[in-house]
Formats: C-alpha cells, structure tokens, sequence
C-alpha cells in the first residue's frame, strides 16, 4: 500500500471513530441499549453463588399481611420484639429498611418500646432518605425518623436514597451522597460500620477514583456511584418471614398461622447468628419494589425489593467485588485499532470475505467484553465499538466504491461492445428503460461454468490461460445469441444467460436447452482440435432454470446493468454446480422439465434442497432433443435406469443396485448410476427411517 493510501485509510479510521462518538453522545437511544447490553450480559453470567457472605433478609411481605392481626401499618412493637428475637438468634447487625417519619398511629408507648429495644440493642441501623422537592428541583432535605428512634439510633443512621439509569433500571448505589458540603453514609455504610465494628470516628473519604470508609475501598463506576454486582433476580438471597421471625410465645398471630416459630425453634439452626440481618418490604402493595438488570420480559418481569438491592450492594462491598470501567484512552486506542485493522481487511479482501470478517471481529469483541464482565468484572461499551467498526467498513466501501465508479467511468467507452446487442436495439426502441428498475417476469436462466478450472489454469501461462478461456467464451456465446439468449454477464470461465429478454418470447426454456445441447457438442469438436494442438481439453457444466424473476436495470443512478434477479436465478446457479455430485453436465429443473419434457430426452435424477433454500426441487438430466439419434449404449441403459428408480423409491435396495450395477457394466462412466448405486448399497446396510422422503440436501453450492 503506497503511502499516499496510507494516509487516507488512517484519515478514514479517525473520521470514522469520530463519527461513531458523536453518534453516541448524540443520540440518547444508544445510551439506552447500552446499558441493555450491560443488563444482557448479567443475565448471560446468571445467578452468582453468595460466597458464604453473612446477609439474611427478613421480608415484610403478603404472608406477614394474612398473618398478623393488625393492618398496615403495624404497631412499632413489632419491630421492636423482631429486634429482640433476632438478637437471641446471634444477629450481628440489623438494618430496618423502613422509614419511621410519622408516629406510631396506635399510640407513643409503641414509638417507645422500639426506641428502648434499639438502644438497648446498639446494633441497629434505620434507613432515612434524601429527597428532592418536586417544586423546587434544586432542593433537597432529609427525612429522618421520629425524634424519639432518631436519638436511639444515635449514629446508627444511613441513607436508603438510590437513583436510576435513564432508562429507569437500578443498577449503581451511592456508598454516599453529598449534602450542603459533607459526604453522609449510606444505608449499606452504616451497616458495615456496625458489622466491623468502627466507631463513628470513621467517616467516608472521598477520592478522585472512590470512596475510601475504614478498611473499604468503594471505586467509583459512574457519577460517583458503584456499579451493583448482582447476584441474581429477585429471591436470591436467603429470606424469612417478618411474621415468622415475630412468631413466638408472646405474639399472638391470626388463626391457622400461630406456630410459635422462635418458641419451638422450628427456624432453622444458626440462620442469623452473626449476620447482617435486612428488614424491608418485598410486598407489591408497598411500592418498594424496583426494575434491575434481571427484571426480564413479558410474564417473566419481576421487580426487586429495595431491600434486595440494599444486600447486593451490601454483598459487592464485602466481597470486594466491584465493576471497572477500563481507562478511557485505552478503551479509544483499541477500537482506533480494531477500526483500522476492518479498513485494511477491506481495501485487500472481497466485499464478501470483508463483511465476514468484520461481523466476526464485532462477534469476537462482544465475546470478549462478556468473559471480560463475567471473570474480570471489567465493563467495556458493547455499542460504540460495534458503531465505530461498522461506521469503518460502510466508509471504506464507500472509498472503494467512488474509486471504481471513477475507473468505470474512464473505461466505458472501451468495452461498450460488451453490452448485449438486443438490449441495446431495446433501449434505442424504448430510451425510457433506460432508468433503473424492473419488471416481474417468467423466463429461463442458464449458468454454465468450466469444470476444474483451477487445476487447468495451473499447467498454462497466463497468455496462454486467457486465450483459451477467450476461444471457449466465444464459442458458447454464439451459440447462446443463436438461440435469441443474452449474455448477462462473464465470472472468469463461468457464463449467465438469459432467455425471454430483453423482448418477451414463449419458448425461452426450449431455446435454453438447445443451447445447452449444442454447448456440450460444440465444446466436444473443441477439444478434440484442443488435443491435437497439445492444449488443455475443457468439460463444462450447465444449470437451468425457468420461473419468476425480476429483470431489467439494477445498480446506482448512474452506473447499472441489465440483469436478472430473484431466487430462480439463484436456484438456476446451484444446479449448475449440483452437476458435480451427480456426474453430469446438463441439469434442469422442474419447471424447466414441465415447459420442455415434450422435446427432449431426459432423465429424473433427484430430489435436492440447494444449499441456501428449504423447499425441495426434482432435478432432471437434459440429455438429448427427441428427434436426435441416440447412442445405442445410452438408448439401452435408460429403461434399465428408470427401475433401478422405480426399486430405489419403493425402498428395494437390492433389486436397485442390481439396476444400476448391470447399466455400470454397460457404462462404468454414467455418474447417476454410480451415486444410487452407493446410496442402494449404504441403505442396504443402513436404511432410513419409515418417513424418509428421498430428499438429498445438498451441503455445497
């Protein structure tokens, strides 16, 4: 590559990487898959082990609603003897994620029972928030306990606030939050405060890269939150009835649910001995019930409790297991990399094998920001790189695509005569057809191409390869414009026609195979003057196919061809080369045969699936035209070959390779006896199964 393509391919990688980040920042719905991405890759990891951490829910939930006696909201006396029932169970620290901002409704001794049992208990942490005046957006204020629990809890207070995406997912906690100049501890802080034991001379220091809170180190993800490292959906993490955890000899709960659970120890052993104990909502009636990145889809959506993210967060702190978001400049070099490297694949490769390749590096990069998320906890963008790489395939095609429009420009008058004579005689007829667009029409297509011509090309110079290939070219053409087709267009040795264009004719599938017959004929006098000359002897394959297809102008505005297209050119060009497996040299299909069956020699040859296509096509051999002399050999083996099918579908093996062996001994050449000789002999040893419907698919084009 000379330096000058150097510097505009590194050009084009910059645009491109610039052109992907203003996109990004540019439009919110990438923001938004984004964070899908990082939601999908959760749920890709799926559930996590809790690693033996100590947290244990006790769950306000519909149980506890039927259970107990009183409505919601219950009296604080609750609270206070779950507090004393979780202490006689060994609970280190216990967290009520409720907030007590109004009185107790049945009376002040309820505010003060609670009050004295969390004094009394001095491992207790109540949840108070920061909230912000939907009036005033710029305000914010506490919402504290009552004035009664709030001097019991003394230090024992930490923020419950948490803020989601703007996609309205939870996914980042705040270790604290920033109120008239001071960083206060969250809800999970206090927690670990009373779990560790520090004093409340430990206060959260913030960094540049995290937030640093005695023996922790919370970094930073976004905004200054922590990225939640889930465990799972909601109800993962183990959990116990708030009435269950209430039930015990002094609390008398509703008919059909007093079983004295604390009284009997019916819990079981150890469940809350030296953990860190949650008390929250999980009912849906509560609102306290949150999207996260495991919330799904459909029936399958199912919210988590403030509560069980409150224990994530917990968990990720403890666990040290925290998300990282690599350096920015890092991030940027590998995409510029990756960026250059699908540019270079393109200016060096065919559009096919650069599209291949490009979506395999996308492919291979997303691979690797999964198992970097799953082993690493490391989260890279998933959208902007695919953006970047994508935005740099589009532009160096678009490069590439100008710079040929320019070299065709500059060529076009030279190979004018390569345009087929009647499409011009057309337009010149009807000019207004010269605009792009086409018209659905029946017609007949045919593909022919040189067998093993790479083996032969090898043996001859690149002079003598071309003027070979210009010899056998120009032989089959005339024979194709004998028969009113067009040439389409050439691939190498391999040629595309058509019949029944550009000027519409009934008999385009009969002039189809006449061309086809004289193909092989005149190709046979070829190479017997071929040999004599010492030069390679040619054998070609031809595929055709009749149906609907679209035919007219296709391409740009400015540069296009006449051609055809539609699945019936396709299939026309897998027979072609389904001839190979069978030995021939002319295949038609079906709808061929049906239009032609009256005129010519054939012989049904299979039932395939081309590679590319589901429905399943009869594929005949086009032999000869009717009024022409057979050789005898050929004339005898037909009958013969027409049981061996017969016996061969009625799922006789024996009596089918009978048939074919006795036409091999007449012709050991005739490649469709050969093959259902093999298939006769291979289901004769292994038949198929009772539904078998003889169809072959094909595995190769």
């Amino acid at each position: 590559m000379d330096r000058q393509k150097l510097l505009r391919v590194s050009l084009l990688s910059l645009a491109a990487l610039l052109l992907a980040l203003m996109v990004r920042n540019a439009i919110p719905a990438l923001e938004t898959l984004e964070l899908a991405a990082l939601d999908w890759r959760f749920r890709l990891r799926g559930e996590q082990p809790l690693n033996d951490l100590p947290i244990v829910l006790v769950t306000i939930d519909d149980y506890s609603f039927e259970a107990l006696p009183d409505r919601w909201p219950w009296p604080r006396s609750y609270y206070a003897n779950v507090i004393e029932n979780l202490e006689k169970a060994g609970a280190r620290v216990i967290g009520l994620d409720v907030i007590f901002d109004k009185p107790d409704k049945y009376g002040l001794s309820k505010d003060q029972q609670l009050a004295d049992a969390i004094r009394n208990s001095g491992r207790i942490v109540l949840a108070k928030k920061l909230e912000q005046d939907y009036r005033l957006q710029s305000y914010f204020y506490f919402v504290d306990p009552i004035p009664v629990l709030k001097d019991a809890a003394g230090t024992g207070l930490g923020l419950v606030s948490v803020q989601s995406d703007p996609d309205g997912i939870y996914r980042r906690y705040p270790a604290a939050q920033h109120y008239q100049g001071e960083y206060y501890p969250s809800f999970v802080l206090e927690l670990l405060r009373k779990y560790r034991g520090y004093g409340p001379e430990v206060s959260v220091e913030i960094g540049s890269q995290g937030f640093t809170f005695g023996e922790f180190f919370i970094p930073h993800f976004a905004a200054g939150h922590m990225l939640i490292n889930y465990r799972g959906p909601a109800g993962t993490f183990p959990h116990y009835s708030f009435a269950s955890v209430l039930d015990d000899a002094s609390v008398t709960l509703a008919e059909g649910y007093d079983f004295d659970y604390f009284s009997e120890n019916l819990l079981p052993d150890g469940v809350f001995k030296d953990k860190i104990v949650i008390v929250g909502s999980t009912a849906a009636d509560l609102h306290d019930n949150f999207p996260t990145p495991f919330l799904g889809t459909g029936s399958a959506a199912k919210e988590t409790p403030g509560m069980e993210i409150l224990a994530n967060a917990t968990h990720t702190i403890l666990g040290n297991l925290y998300f990282y978001k690599p350096p920015r400049w890092l991030s940027l070099g590998i995409v510029l990399l990756l960026v250059l490297l699908v540019q270079m694949i393109s200016l060096r490769l065919s559009p096919l094998w650069s599209t291949l390749i490009t979506l395999g590096l996308i492919l291979l990069l997303g691979l690797v920001q999964i198992l970097l998320f799953s082993r690493a906890g490391i989260v890279m963008e998933m959208v902007f790189p695919a953006l970047a790489l994508a935005f740099s395939f589009v532009s160096t095609n678009l490069y590439q695509f100008m710079l040929a429009r320019k070299e065709k420009q500059r060529i076009l008058g030279a190979f004018a005569h390569y345009v087929p004579a009647k499409v011009v005689q057309e337009l010149i007829a009807h000019p207004e057809k010269l605009a792009l667009g086409g018209e659905e029409r029946v017609m007949t297509v045919l593909f022919s191409d040189v067998a093993s011509f790479t083996t032969i090309s090898e043996s001859l110079t690149p002079r003598q390869l071309v003027m070979l290939i210009n010899e056998y070219l120009s032989e089959m053409t005339e024979l194709i414009l004998k028969y009113d087709g067009i040439i389409d267009k050439y691939e190498g040795d391999a040629i595309m026609a058509e019949f029944g264009a550009p000027v519409y004719y009934d008999h385009h599938a009969t002039n189809a195979c006449h061309a086809a017959l004289e193909m092989q004929h005149r190709l046979k006098e070829l190479s017997r003057i071929w040999r004599r000359q010492g030069r390679p002897v040619l054998s070609c394959r031809v595929g055709i196919n009749t149906g609907n297809m679209i035919v007219g102008n296709m391409g740009s505005r400015k540069v296009f061809d006449y051609t055809v297209l539609g699945d019936e050119v396709n299939l026309a060009s897998r027979l072609e080369g389904a001839n190979k497996l069978y030995g021939t040299r002319n295949m038609i299909s079906e709808a061929t045969y049906q239009q032609v069956r009256s005129q010519f020699i054939t012989r049904p040859l299979d039932l395939i699936v081309v590679k590319g296509k589901r429905k399943p096509v009869q594929v005949y051999e086009l032999i000869a035209r009717k009024d022409e002399q057979l050789h005898h050999l050929l004339a005898s083996i037909l009958p013969m070959y027409e049981e061996g099918m017969a016996y061969y579908e009625a799922r006789n093996w024996e009596k089918a390779a009978d048939r074919f062996s006795s036409i091999l001994r007449l012709m050991p050449d005739d490649g469709p006896s050969k093959l259902y000789l093999r298939r006769s002999q291979e289901f004769a040893l292994s038949p198929p199964p009772l539904d078998w419907d003889g169809v072959y698919q094909m595995q190769s084009k």
